[in-house]
């Protein structure tokens, strides 16, 4: 059965916190955040807060141009500027980097190089003794340009003739650029050659999404400190994967391997996928800390953040959805093309999700999936929360809803008819997924009645004249991923002193998502110990395992199982410990509530702490002489317990078909919204959210409901009013956020129709599935639909802002003066 998770009317945090403390379970109680109080008072400690007297502030020269090709660098005004350290062009640190470099494709370069691809890349970088020295030195560096036709959309990039991103790697015979096609790839299933073979109707149209970006309230930044005497390499970055992060930047910097480097995690401000990618920066902090042997800092101003930090990739959606007469959907076929910017980063694999993921919650037997991720002169793109998820999302369900049109069905009992029964699980889906446990039936019906779809339904009008309508989006998102080299994996250690306080060591880095909270309770709850009593070492690669960060909604799943089996690791040491002291057999003994605790006689029991301590010394007047002990406590008894989780589900995917079980597992859900339309002003009011998502068990419902609220939240900025803007040379023109509008509390409601249902993953330790990018994949769909309801009008293009919207209302007769 399903459990739907939601407190009781009139219960408050307090009270349910109380009822936790009573039965001493952690697991589903919505405890405060680990970092929450240290931030919301300001002790938090990002990169820009660290200082030291010795360090040096590097500041780079952007390129002016999108596209050109680089005539003279003259860096003599700024040498000579006061407090300058050096100043540093590709000719400096040619022969210290391997490039190119990237993360699928080999693409990228540290400082440009005879040629500049994108208006903000890096063409020079400044070393000065303060940050405003070397942003005064930057401006006196001379940069002679020839400008070169820029490639500012996929239709130029892929027009006969067009000028090439890439010239260099067009011509190299062993990549796979063609022109300014950085790759191709297809996904297929069933009856590919001809999807619709079966369908009665037929719905098609094509879709464009924008280019937006996350803009986490901390830009990106580092501080490289390189130690002349260890050969060792420091590096603090506001990352997502410090582990990773080693090992790319190894590969790319001559001289040192990943042993040589350390990465540390500071408190990061937000990453949103786009802190995933080794930047330029970095590289350069590391080679001017070695050439200089002082600490070397760089963050971005929000300016640069703007022109160089990455963001989401627009994609062109070509799609038709096949259905019988009876509401079946058999078939789908769509074109998919990227415009991945300058440098393919993560494009590939974004578009790659797109299409492998494309088929969403539903049964679709015939399916046929072409990507082509397109290079353009802008800036690269990279992974963003959704991972192509949204923008293929977009497309889909408004095909659902033209399809239900056609038939004279209501757009959720068409959903309803094509989405797996929970009965039916595991189920291998047409693309080759490995579907467990899911109630996806529940969350469509659930979500129908919190947002009154049929009250809504078919459009009405509001007191004030607006046009009111109702619209829908479904999720079937992936929780981990599987990497090129192997299987989704994170270690963990969990280790306790003689005082019974708790540390956990996770490779999960933090962010601003909470996942460490989470992680804290598995392992309260594991070793029945207060919360409070758990504290966190995260994403430092010199004090814990291995493991690759936070990204895919992996951080819960995978690194929340891998401390999960660290806890159970420590805690049949101290069931071991127990049993010895109290006379009883170890699996008789249970730890709950702060203590060792007999289960054939529960007056017997050991405090935690006095447990601890006991084996901690391993006084042999306690616990007996050694060859009195089992042979377990016998040369010491070391508390510390240690822990893998490697995903046994992901699998490499077919190279002919593109299926293949792609994440370890996958959550569903629905979502809808209630918005208004002023026909005055073509302006669009998201009046009411209601979703409801399969999470498995909720670690933490407090925690849940501030990741969905904030996904929606950012889903509903891309939606209506974000998109990075360019002029026909590749010059971006809102770069600011002056001109770029984020969502603000004004922009969006109150989001409490939140709802969870619980039927766990068999598969990880607590039964938790992916919850934080989930609600952000269907809310451009649902208002595109929901704005079609009202108007009539169906929309094809992000964002829905006013100046879109208005014209097409004015075309269909519906602006009112």
């Amino acid at each position: 059965m399903s459990k739907q998770q939601s407190r009781p009317a009139g219960v408050s945090d307090a009270e349910e916190r109380e009822a936790g403390e009573r039965d001493g379970e952690w697991v589903g109680e919505r405890a405060n955040s680990y970092d929450g109080r240290r931030f919301v008072t300001g002790h938090g400690e990002y990169v820009d807060d660290i200082a030291t007297q010795d360090m040096l502030h590097a500041y780079f020269v952007r390129s002016e141009h999108a596209s050109a090709r680089l005539v003279d660098i003259d860096t003599a005004a700024a040498e000579a500027h006061p407090g300058v350290e050096l100043v540093w062009t590709h000719a400096d640190i040619a022969e210290y980097v391997d490039e190119p470099y990237g993360y699928m494709l080999d693409d990228e370069v540290v400082l440009a190089d005879e040629r500049v691809v994108y208006a903000g890349q890096e063409v020079a970088v400044v070393l000065a003794d303060a940050r405003e020295t070397a942003r005064e030195a930057a401006d006196l560096v001379e940069v002679e340009y020839a400008p070169v036709d820029a490639v500012t959309s996929v239709d130029e990039a892929l027009a006969e003739g067009a000028p090439v991103v890439h010239p260099d790697l067009n011509a190299d015979p062993e990549a796979d650029t063609d022109g300014n096609v950085a790759w191709t790839g297809r996904v297929v299933a069933g009856d590919h050659e001809d999807p619709m073979a079966d369908a009665d109707v037929v719905v098609e149209g094509s879709f464009e999404t924008n280019r937006t970006t996350p803009a986490p309230l901390e830009p990106h930044g580092c501080i490289a400190e390189y130690n002349p005497g260890s050969g060792k390499l420091e590096l603090t970055s506001s990352t997502q994967m410090p582990h990773l992060l080693s090992v790319e930047l190894a590969q790319v910097i001559e001289g040192l391997d990943q042993g040589d480097i350390v990465c540390r995690l500071p408190d990061v401000g937000g990453g949103f996928g786009i802190k995933l990618d080794p930047y330029p920066f970095e590289v350069c902090a590391a080679l001017l800390s070695m050439a200089t042997e002082r600490p070397v800092k760089h963050v971005l101003d929000r300016r640069e953040e703007f022109q160089a930090g990455r963001g989401r990739a627009s994609e062109q959606l070509s799609g038709r959805l096949g259905v019988t007469e009876d509401g079946d959907i058999v078939g789908i076929d769509v074109d998919l093309v990227q415009d991945t910017g300058a440098c393919a980063a993560y494009g590939v694999a974004v578009a790659y999700s797109s299409t492998n993921c494309g088929q969403g919650p539903y049964k679709i037997p015939n399916q046929n999936w072409d990507a082509t991720v397109v290079y353009t002169n802008l800036m690269p793109t990279t992974a963003v929360r959704g991972f192509g998820d949204p923008q293929v999302t977009f497309m889909r369900e408004q095909l659902v809803e033209m399809a239900a049109e056609e038939l004279g069905m209501d757009a959720v009992e068409l959903r309803l008819r094509n989405t797996p029964r929970q009965e039916e699980m595991p189920m291998r889906s047409a693309a080759g997924h490995i579907w467990r446990n899911a109630d996806m039936v529940t969350c469509l019906e659930r979500t129908r009645e919190m947002i009154n779809w049929d009250e809504h339904r078919g459009g009405t009008r509001t007191r004030d004249g607006k046009l009111r309508g109702v619209g829908m989006g479904t999720i079937m998102k992936r929780g981990g991923n599987k990497s090129a080299s192997g299987g989704d994996f994170d270690e963990a250690v969990v280790k306790m002193n003689r005082n019974g306080d708790v540390t956990v060591l996770t490779a999960v880095a933090s962010i601003g998502q909470g996942t460490e909270t989470g992680i804290n309770q598995l392992v309260a709850d594991t070793l029945g110990v207060p919360l409070e009593r758990v504290d966190a070492v995260r994403g430092d690669t010199d004090a814990t395992p291995e493991g690759l960060g936070v990204w895919a909604d992996r951080g819960t799943i995978i690194g929340g199982s891998a401390a999960a089996r660290a806890a159970e690791d420590l805690a049949e040491t101290l069931k071991a410990v127990a049993g010895h002291l109290l006379g009883t057999d170890p699996g008789d003994i249970e730890l709950s509530e702060g203590a060792a605790v007999d289960t054939t006689d529960p007056e017997t029991s050991m405090p935690i702490e006095e447990l601890a301590n006991v084996a901690m010394l391993g006084n042999p007047e306690t616990l007996g002489p050694e060859e009195e002990r089992p042979e377990p406590l016998q040369g010491g008894i070391s508390l510390v317990g240690r822990g893998k989780y490697q995903s046994q589900e992901v699998e490499f995917v077919d190279p002919d078909t593109g299926r293949g079980n792609v994440a370890h597992s996958y959550t569903f859900g629905a979502l809808a919204v209630l918005v208004d339309v002023d026909p005055r002003t073509g302006d669009v009011d998201v009046v009411d959210v209601a979703i409801c998502e399969d999470i498995g068990n909720a670690i933490n419902p407090k925690l849940i409901e501030g990741q969905v609220q904030g996904a929606i939240a950012q889903g509903l900025g891309e939606t209506l009013y974000e998109e990075y803007a360019y002029d026909e040379d590749g010059a971006l023109l809102n770069g600011s956020m002056a001109n770029y509008h984020l969502p603000s509390a004004l922009d969006v409601p109150m989001i409490t129709n939140i709802e969870e249902l619980e039927n766990p993953d068999p598969t990880t330790s607590h039964g938790q599935k992916g919850v934080g990018e989930c609600p952000l994949v269907p809310t451009s769909a649902a208002v595109a639909n929901a704005v079609c309801d009202a108007t009539g009008v169906r929309f094809h293009d992000l964002p829905l802002a006013a100046h879109r919207v208005l014209p097409e209302l004015a075309e269909e007769g519906l602006r009112e003066l």
